[in-house]
């Protein structure tokens, strides 16, 4: 992440805009693919297991990943990054184990301690990948980081045990379709909020490194800073997650989406406003912290909405309409980071998280904390 649309200038002749674009698509595509597939490895992790479905999606990031780092064309990278959302889903894949085996009244505390894990992987890769692509090459970084995630494939295989009962349509009736799933009331609210996190937050994505170039006095270690600004606004969000998460099971999620969307309006437009590397840090922190808070709230939401026997369809579902955000958003904003400049994107995506606090406030109600004692 730290350093794509460098990577990119390697490729090619690019000018700043054109890296910018072509960052946006190698980002948004992984997003097209993973939204077409995410429901048949729901259905599939509900009839077979859902251990064996984030093996799946951990052992094929190791091959895409290694891929990644032979290619020798933006073509080909768009093309890897095809295949990475078709075969891999990793975070959807964990949420579904870990929900399948949550009761509800601790459910924000857990969907918000998986999303704290998935913010830690991503404090430390950026800066991880950003120092050895410095040191070592980009494509180092790639493989790098293809085995961490091998090795996380074996911790799952070798280590985590499923007590998974395969479904019997005869005493448990016909299984829910689709459509089933979509008819739940609240469902397609909390997936909104979803595809609104992922919009916005991949908006920017194929700016934020340009800027920090352009703000920076001299280009050394550019790919680290930009790492550790990364990592810096993940470690944030991995915070956000487990204590926001932990709150919205006392407070209710509602009060905690809210407070994140008006929180994250502030540090969108601070992005704009931003003239310094101090004064863009502080908004890019703000920033992982507010969208970091959304996503246990609205997951905790589809859990306590959801038989636990379907929970990889829904999510599954969840995830391939929420991730069109995230392939829309870098499309967008590398199509107007190219036409206007570096910093619109950012102004776009502070409107943006301001009709989602008028959204919040009108469609979502969150079902109501759990009672202990209660499953």
């Amino acid at each position: 992440m730290p350093f794509l649309p460098f990577f990119i200038a390697e490729l090619g002749t690019y000018d700043k805009g054109q890296q910018a674009f072509w960052a946006g698509v190698v980002l948004g595509v992984t997003g097209i693919t993973l939204s077409l597939f995410a429901p048949v490895w729901g259905v599939l992790a509900d009839r077979y297991g859902r251990k064996v479905m984030v093996c799946r999606a951990m052992f094929a990031g190791t091959i895409v990943l290694l891929l990644m780092s032979m290619v020798r064309s933006v073509g080909q990278l768009v093309a890897c990054r095809l295949l990475q959302g078709a075969f891999t889903g990793t975070n959807a894949a964990s949420i579904a184990l870990v929900a399948s085996v949550t009761p509800q009244r601790k459910s924000g505390l857990t969907l918000g301690m998986m999303q704290a894990a998935v913010f830690i992987g991503t404090t430390i890769g950026p800066l991880f990948g950003g120092v050895v692509a410095d040191l070592y090459g980009y494509r180092v970084a790639f493989r790098a980081g293809a085995l961490v995630i091998f090795l996380g494939g074996l911790l799952i295989l070798l280590f985590v045990r499923e007590n998974f009962t395969p479904p019997d349509d005869e005493k448990d009736g016909p299984p829910a379709s689709f459509r089933d799933i979509l008819a739940i009331s609240g469902f397609l609210s909390a997936v909104a909020i979803m595809f609104g996190v992922n919009l916005s937050n991949s908006m920017v994505n194929p700016s934020f490194p340009l800027i920090v170039r352009d703000i920076l006095p001299s280009a050394e270690n550019l790919n680290s800073i930009t790492g550790f600004f990364l990592a810096a606004a993940a470690l944030a969000g991995a915070l956000s997650a487990a204590v926001l998460g932990h709150m919205g099971d006392k407070w209710g999620q509602k009060k905690i989406l809210i407070a994140c969307c008006i929180t994250a309006t502030i540090a969108s437009a601070g992005h704009f406003f931003a003239s310094s590397i101090s004064s863009l840090f502080i908004v890019r922190i703000l920033f992982g912290f507010s969208v970091a808070g959304m996503l246990p709230a609205a997951q905790t939401i589809i859990h306590k909405l959801i038989d636990k026997r379907r929970i990889g369809m829904a999510y599954g579902v969840a995830t391939s309409l929420s991730m069109t955000g995230f392939a829309l958003g870098p499309f967008f904003g590398g199509a107007i980071a190219r036409a206007t400049n570096l910093r619109i994107p950012f102004l776009i995506t502070a409107l943006f998280q301001v009709m989602m606090v008028f959204f919040v406030i009108r469609f979502i109600k969150a079902p109501r904390p759990v009672p202990a004692g209660n499953s």
